[in-house]
């Protein structure tokens, strides 16, 4: 797989330098054009951090992809530099360049949420139906510093779309649609109804995703990915005048019940409601734009049935969280000098985590265990940001943030103080009550980037950045050293069982990054990106061996090393013909990324394999259709603390259609047509099968979904 694969990549890449009429690219995705794209990520219009580096989804991209999956995050699973940590079928982990989860700043309509679970079960994405995206906007590495802290690798964006206003009278409209996806018998609604008024607007939005586990290409049904959930959400919004905007965003989202097939628990009940609050208007010379929100989460995890089930009561754990926020920025611009940007915002996250006591267990029980006990993660943070254009061909962007980060928690209990069973918890429980919890982290970040435009074809972006992200709840205080207490905290589906370290360091990611982005000046004609990028991490939170699970697998503690990680990316698209039957484009993308802890030498844990998207897109009318080959690496490189499995290489073939009639939009896909049968290079250890199987033979990967044919309509009203 891996000479022909990096073959084809290399005489891919080279036929984008060439003037020849064929080439190959990025996967149906509308490429940005030169001019630097706007990567606001609240919902108020305005220049915000442009970036030729940075890219969005477009709304109608979203449309194909998002009969596919109900987790928002798969719409990004084909695009640069973004990879899918596998998770619950609507909680998927993000990666971007080769950082993970909360090392990617992952924002809805501005606002961040935190993940209250051991295995973060319940991320920021898990609060958005896809039915809702309007559009992802993704700035790697040199995300500019107004955009969000406490990240190292760059920020997502999920936008939804702005509020509806009418010009005269009022307006009634919405949208429903409906999906199917075959490989896990999975179902799909969602509704969206609007009433807009020149002055005053209401949208009601609301969805529901079901699926049974699905079915691998060999037949087999891959245990414990089913789920179940719902999501609704009430959007008031006022104009009082054409340059001043307020809106109101009540929500409430539920999920039943999740599998999660490379961990040891099921998630059996996540209950959350959140209000989020947004003005916007002109403040002498400038613009201030105001945001708060506030959310709730409560978490239950035990054993679905495929992992044992509840019957005698299993093993619940309980998380309930808190976020609170608050934002305020003010734009202003100055001539002669340029764009100026200044913000302050708060972020308090609360958190209290336990385990009930089980009646009639001997070693859960007779105490509650208490694992974060009030727990507190509390950022304060001002930034100024300076965006200009010296000359004609030139622009600047560069940025400061500053923020503080307060951490605490309270005094924790084992199951039981007493008995060789608890031991291990009792004593590492005394050492933690007796210890000084708090910890302070003052924390900098700078982006300096420019963009330079020797011609009208030709755009090119490079800079440097410092990032910091301070450890989250349950890498500073997750205190539990017994074999079962461990293993309940993991956040990787590697198996391993981790234990916190209250002395950890923040993460300070140092960035270089360039992107070459070339068109051939003519409308749909061909176009190409280039990135490349490094980080050197200090005091990355890799983590150091501390013993063994029962089952075979580490027992790790959570340690800082610094890490080195770099890559490339390339996209691109161009036309193959134009005739009676349409305009076909031949597009596709490319990514790699390699990342090693300096310290140990070994290999980071999860690190995306070469891979890539080829598609054959036609357009006659109203109607899309395209052939995508997706092409994946063996993944070779691996991390021996872990013992993270190797994968193979495989080869996927994808057809797609889609098109309007009328009112009517219609969206229908064959994935992996070809029923390849092939082991997720992120998936992680397949603990589900491991468990349903009685514990028998060696750990495996989790195995990709099948074929299957996915149809999704929707209908305008």
């Amino acid at each position: 797989m891996k000479p022909n694969l990096l073959g084809s990549t290399a005489a891919t890449l080279l036929a984008f330098t060439l003037p020849a009429p064929w080439a190959v690219a990025q996967a149906p995705t509308e490429l940005p054009p030169i001019e630097a794209q706007d990567a606001e990520t609240t919902q108020a219009a305005g220049p915000a951090g442009t970036s030729v580096g940075g890219y969005s989804v477009a709304p109608e991209e979203i449309d194909k992809r998002r009969t596919s999956s109900a987790d928002p995050l798969m719409l990004l699973s084909r695009e640069p530099g973004v990879a899918v940590q596998s998770n619950g079928g609507i909680a998927s982990l993000p990666i971007l360049r080769g950082l993970a989860d909360d090392r990617v700043g992952v924002l809805i309509d501005g606002q961040q949420a935190t993940n209250y679970c051991p295995n973060h079960m319940n991320p920021v994405t898990s609060y958005i139906d896809a039915s809702r995206v309007e559009r992802v906007v993704v700035t790697p590495t040199l995300s500019p510093v107004s955009l969000g802290g406490d990240n190292i690798a760059g920020i997502i964006s999920i936008e939804t779309r702005t509020p509806d206003f009418s010009d005269g009278g009022v307006e009634v409209f919405g949208k429903a649609r409906a999906s199917y996806r075959s490989v896990s018998n999975g179902r799909s609604a969602s509704l969206e109804a609007n009433v807009a008024g020149e002055k005053v607007s209401a949208r009601y939005e609301a969805s529901w995703n079901k699926a049974d586990n699905y079915e691998a290409g060999d037949g087999k049904e891959v245990r414990s990915t089913l789920y179940e959930n719902y999501d609704q959400s009430l959007l008031l919004a006022a104009r009082p005048a054409d340059d001043v905007l307020f809106w109101v965003r009540i929500g409430q989202q539920g999920v039943p019940y999740e599998g999660f097939a490379n961990q040891r628990m099921d998630l059996v009940d996540n209950k959350s409601n959140s209000v989020q609050l947004h003005g916007e208007g002109p403040l002498g010379a400038g613009r201030l734009t105001a945001d708060a929100s506030w959310r709730d989460v409560d978490h239950e995890m035990n054993f679905l049935s495929d992992k044992g089930g509840a019957a005698n009561g299993g093993m619940p754990m309980i998380t309930k969280g808190e976020d609170i926020s608050a934002k305020l920025k003010y734009e202003l611009a100055v001539e002669g000098v340029g764009d100026l940007r200044f913000g302050a915002e708060t972020f308090r996250a609360s958190m209290d985590d336990y385990w009930p006591a089980v009646p009639g267990s001997m070693m859960m029980s007779p105490l509650d265990y208490v694992n974060i006990n009030d727990g507190e993660r509390n950022r304060t943070g001002a930034w100024a940001e300076w965006e200009a254009e010296p000359t004609p061909k030139w622009s600047t962007l560069l940025g400061v943030r500053y923020e503080r980060v307060e951490m605490d928690t309270g005094e924790v209990q084992p199951y039981s103080w007493t008995g060789m069973m608890n031991m291990a918890d009792a004593m590492a429980a005394m050492a933690f009550n007796a210890a000084d919890r708090a910890r302070e982290d003052d924390n900098v970040d700078v982006t300096a980037k420019a963009t330079w435009k020797p011609t009208d074809t030709v755009a090119i972006e490079f800079g440097a950045a410092q990032k910091t992200r301070s450890p989250n709840l349950y890498e500073r205080y997750a205190w539990g050293r017994g074999n079962m207490s461990t293993s309940m905290t993991n956040m990787t589906g590697d198996g391993a069982g981790y234990v916190g370290d209250i002395g950890l360091e923040p993460e300070v990611a140092r960035s270089l990054a360039a992107t070459l982005d070339w068109t051939d000046g003519k409308e749909d004609g061909r176009a190409l990106r280039l990135s490349a990028w490094a980080s050197q991490v200090d005091d990355y939170i890799d983590a150091d061996p501390l013993g063994t699970l029962n089952d075979g697998l580490p027992i790790l503690r959570f340690a800082n090393h610094d890490a080195e990680l770099y890559g490339f990316e390339a996209s691109g698209t161009m036309p193959v013909w134009q005739s009676e039957l349409g305009d076909t484009r031949l597009t596709g993308t490319l990514s790699w990324s390699k990342g090693t802890n300096e310290d140990t030498g070994d290999n980071l844990y999860n690190i995306a394999p070469l891979q890539g998207v080829i598609s054959l897109e036609n357009t006659k009318g109203a109607w899309t259709q395209a052939l995508e080959v997706e092409l994946v690496d063996e993944k070779d490189t691996v991390n021996a603390l872990r013992q993270e499995l190797e994968t193979p290489g495989y080869v996927l073939v994808n057809l797609r259609v889609g098109g309007d009639i009328g009112r009517f939009t219609v969206n229908a896909s064959i994935e992996n047509m070809l029923d390849e049968n092939y082991d997720l290079p992120l998936g992680g250890i397949a603990f589900g099968d491991y468990k349903y199987e009685g514990r028998t033979g060696p750990f495996r990967q989790v195995a990709g979904p099948g074929r299957s044919f996915n149809v999704g309509v929707s209908v305008a009203f």
